[in-house]
């Protein structure tokens, strides 16, 4: 038996043909009218492991999100190059390397953590017979990349590194979005309104890849601002690393895959001894400061009630901004016709 893959661990590029479609001379469109039904009626009833067939060749919808996300990568990468007055040119033909470099390492991580399923040496490279690549593989493998790029066309690497960051935390949110159309990286089962059913599992499960995408996002939204601002070199990375390894520590007890917890909390710990070293803050003065605070929040209602009113202000602003912003949306649709039920 094939193992199960995804992004979280074990990411497959295609689920297993023979689990997921039908083979066909004509073109399968079933899956992707269950999709754009869904995304009209918010009624999702099973996953979409394969867009569309054309013969025996199939379309996954998590090769579609991957890609997505490798595009989307990128044009926040350029977008931050043209910020920064850098050679866009050379900056492009790293990230390429970089992302080949990802993905020798995540093929690489994945065939020693399935050996047995690597007999023959076929299977290392038809990634279709045996799907499978490995997230912390892919972070090791185009992060050492990088590093030798940088050193080999003598380039700040912590330069590099800020922008890597951002067009990774792109990537991801999409590939997220794919993995949890692919169902992979599945949650623990789940009874409530919100659950949803994986490929190859039993009962409703938490959509956790839709949270992750989520989070992703929203540290992306903070990263950005700090990006096109004055920062240290290396400031954006660490951060980016911190976000990363924060977000799957949280989400980790609702997986049901636990093998990446050392990597989410080495993540966290890479991240801030990185901000510290490149800011030459204090930790310690940090660590006071926090501990303080926890302390007068526990003992003082006062300060209880300054934290709920400031989390209250700070979500109906960013409520607002959205619906401002949806408001915008509406009105450019209605110029081009697009009318609202």
């Amino acid at each position: 038996m094939i193992p199960k893959a995804g992004l979280g661990t074990d990411a497959a590029i295609a689920p297993p043909i023979s689990a997921c479609a039908v083979a066909v001379t004509t073109i399968q469109y079933t899956p992707f009218v269950n999709l754009i039904q869904t995304l009209g009626y918010g009624n999702l009833k099973h996953m979409i492991p394969v867009l569309f067939s054309i013969g025996s060749l199939s379309v996954s919808s998590y090769g579609v999100f991957l890609a997505l996300g490798i595009c989307f990568g990128i044009f926040l990468v350029w977008r931050l190059c043209r910020a920064w007055d850098l050679d866009e040119e050379k900056i492009l033909d790293l990230t390429v390397l970089t992302f080949i470099g990802g993905l020798v390492g995540a093929r690489a991580y994945f065939v020693i953590l399935n050996l047995q399923y690597f007999i023959s040496p076929l299977n290392l490279i038809l990634i279709n017979k045996v799907p499978g690549l490995n997230f912390w593989g892919g972070i090791l493998g185009g992060w050492l990349t990088l590093y030798f790029a940088a050193r080999r066309f003598k380039m700040d690497f912590w330069q590099l590194a800020d922008i890597a960051l951002v067009g990774m935390i792109g990537g991801l949110i999409l590939s997220d979005v794919g993995c949890f159309f692919g169902g992979c990286n599945i949650g623990i089962p789940s009874s409530a309104f919100f659950g949803v059913t994986m490929v190859g599992s039993l009962g409703k499960r938490w959509p956790i890849q839709l949270i992750e995408s989520l989070l992703l996002s929203i540290s992306l939204v903070k990263i950005w601002s700090e990006a096109t601002h004055f920062h240290q070199r290396g400031k954006i990375a660490s951060l980016g690393f911190i976000y990363i390894g924060i977000i799957k520590l949280m989400l980790d007890p609702l997986k049901q895959d636990h093998s990446g917890r050392i990597f989410s909390l080495s993540f966290v710990l890479l991240g801030l001894t990185i901000y510290y070293k490149v800011t030459k803050q204090n930790p310690i003065k940090h660590l006071k400061i926090f501990g303080n605070f926890l302390v007068k929040f526990i003992v003082d209602s006062e300060v209880r009630k300054r934290v709920v009113q400031i989390v209250y202000k700070s979500w109906y602003n960013q409520k607002t901004i959205i619906g401002w912003k949806l408001r915008n949306l509406k009105k450019l649709l209605r110029r081009f016709n697009v009318k609202f039920s």
